[in-house]
């Protein structure tokens, strides 16, 4: 029983110094990145953003045909700059993965039941756009 009790309170103790450990981590921060992308067609914004941030973008090009993205210049993190680059454009995004993201039209959030898979497209984080 006593036996039992130290185990126990080992496993406690490690289970709390790990999650501490965690809390302070210095990957909790959400990553920022530099990026200089000047005014320009948005399909070639996005793949200057996949560039200089090293995640790969996915979309159609019908998806951006005709749109332009604002200059971006700055500090950003992932979801902040595609949120500049994307305002305006009813588009948003939907992460895959850390380091996969797809671009998609924001209605089809309202619109799964009609979406069109033809519309939404990938290239190299506001998740939850585009139906699985």
């Amino acid at each position: 029983m006593q036996v039992r009790r130290r185990v126990l309170l080992c496993l406690c103790i490690v289970a709390i110094a790990w999650i501490t450990r965690l809390a302070g981590a210095p990957g909790s921060e959400p990553v920022r990145y530099n990026f200089k992308i000047e005014s320009q067609p948005l399909g070639t914004a996005l793949q200057q953003f996949a560039k200089q941030s090293g995640v790969q973008i996915i979309f159609f090009s019908q998806v951006t045909e005709g749109l332009q993205a604002p200059a971006l210049s700055g500090s950003y993190t992932i979801s902040g700059a595609l949120q500049m680059l994307l305002s305006g454009s009813h588009l948003t995004f939907r992460v895959i993965n850390p380091k996969t993201i797809e671009i998609c039209p924001s209605a089809a959030i309202d619109l799964s039941i009609f979406y069109d898979l033809r519309y939404c497209g990938v290239l190299s984080l506001q998740p939850g756009a585009c139906p699985d």
